[in-house]
């Protein structure tokens, strides 16, 4: 098999849960001894340059970047709006990155082209004159969902404004590129399977869920009590709104009954952010190795308000077997998670965390859980398993 993959920035250096997300599909194609061939075709910009150091090495891979400035701009924004077209979407949107795709789909029969995330996706279309090759659109998360949760959490009027019209026009690119008719598609590949339920009810494209792997670590959570910690880069705004949640709504109630109790943050912009050094807060900034940061420091509060999609993090958390607390957006895309693990509201968030701070029975009970459900949903060996199998079905069925 022969694969191309565009990717909207480049998986690595692993700085976020899209990169983590991104690699781990590229790792788990190279596992296959199916696989001959992979051409990878990154996008770069200023907020993800490519560094080519960084870039994971193997004979069967080949990779070559794309430069292309998203920058926003004011007159950009507001010609999008008046548009209705998605200014999220248009900005990724190059010639140079057609052309040069266009050019390697002629030089080479594949297989298989991969569009990693909706940014690349909006090739798709444009591109499918060019080839024969199966196109399969690998879906994060529901892209719109996240900025309609953006904007129903906020109370600023203006910003709530913008952000309803920001995910009106991206719902709208969105249903173009699943579309059957418009986006040039042969299979949308969903990392949730709540994603894949509700894709599925607005296109006749073909949709199948393939959970995201993890690698097995050799940490494992040292089950730390007294301590919590979230893990997540704040260039990404869900990221930003949950620890403001927790710090104003949670940390202080906890704090009243566990003076002692300390609250780890990690990721990328963390140190950045100069309010959230308070008593009590620990903030790391960038960590190497997220799994070791997550398995020394106790409890990991999934405390998301919006997004979409599987958390790579969470995924992290299971993996070294640390006890973990999750809001419903933080479990979105969970297959099969018992209900009671799931907190709809700020009271049965705080009262689950006190809990497992009051009981180290109850902490292990938790941890135990996770690594159990870890193993069944996302070890690695059994999601490359069902991403073989979907591939030799999908290039059978011609």
């Amino acid at each position: 098999m022969k694969i191309l993959i565009l990717s909207h920035k480049p998986p690595y250096p692993i700085l976020d849960g899209g990169c983590l997300a991104m690699a781990r599909l590229l790792e788990d194609l190279l596992s296959l001894q199916n696989v001959s061939k992979i051409s990878y075709h990154s996008i770069e910009t200023a907020k993800h340059p490519f560094d080519s150091s960084a870039f994971l090495q193997h004979d069967k891979l080949t990779v070559t970047p794309h430069f292309v400035d998203t920058g926003v701009s004011i007159y950009g924004a507001i010609l999008a709006l008046l548009r209705q077209e998605s200014y999220n979407l248009t900005r990724f949107k190059s010639t140079e990155v057609h052309t040069a795709i266009k050019q390697e789909l002629h030089k080479e029969n594949y297989d298989f082209v991969i569009f990693e995330s909706l940014f690349a996706a909006v090739y798709a279309p444009n591109l499918r004159p060019y080839s024969k090759a199966k196109f399969i659109y690998r879906a994060h998360n529901i892209e719109h969902q996240i900025w309609k949760d953006l904007a129903g959490n906020t109370k600023n009027l203006p910003k709530k404004w913008y952000l309803n019209q920001l995910a009106y026009s991206l719902k709208w690119a969105e249903r173009s590129i699943w579309s059957e008719d418009q986006g040039g598609l042969d299979l949308i590949l969903t990392i949730s399977d709540t994603d894949l339920s509700i894709i599925e009810g607005q296109t006749l494209t073909a949709c199948r869920y393939l959970p995201a792997s993890i690698a097995h670590p050799s940490q494992r959570s040292t089950l730390t009590t007294q301590q919590l910690c979230f893990l997540g880069a704040f260039n990404w705004k869900p990221n930003v709104e949950a620890v403001e949640w927790f710090l104003s709504q949670i940390f202080p109630l906890l704090k009243q009954q566990h003076p002692l109790l300390t609250f780890h943050i990690a990721g990328k912009g963390a140190e950045n952010i100069k309010h959230w050094q308070q008593p009590g807060v620990l903030v790391h900034g960038f960590v190497p190795d997220a799994k070791e940061f997550i398995a020394t420091h106790g409890i990991f509060v999934g405390c998301l308000q919006s997004g979409s999609g599987v958390k790579m993090k969470i995924l992290e958390a299971m993996s070294v077997g640390a006890p973990i607390v999750l809001s419903n957006k933080s479990a979105d895309g969970l297959p099969d998670l018992q209900a009671h693990l799931i907190q709809h509201d700020q009271d049965s968030f705080l009262t689950d965390i006190l809990e497992l701070l009051e009981s180290q029975e109850k902490i292990k009970e938790r941890a135990a859980y996770f690594s159990n459900y870890f193993e069944r949903h996302f070890e690695a060996k059994e999601v490359q398993r069902q991403l073989l199998q979907m591939l030799e079905e999908l290039q059978n069925n011609r």
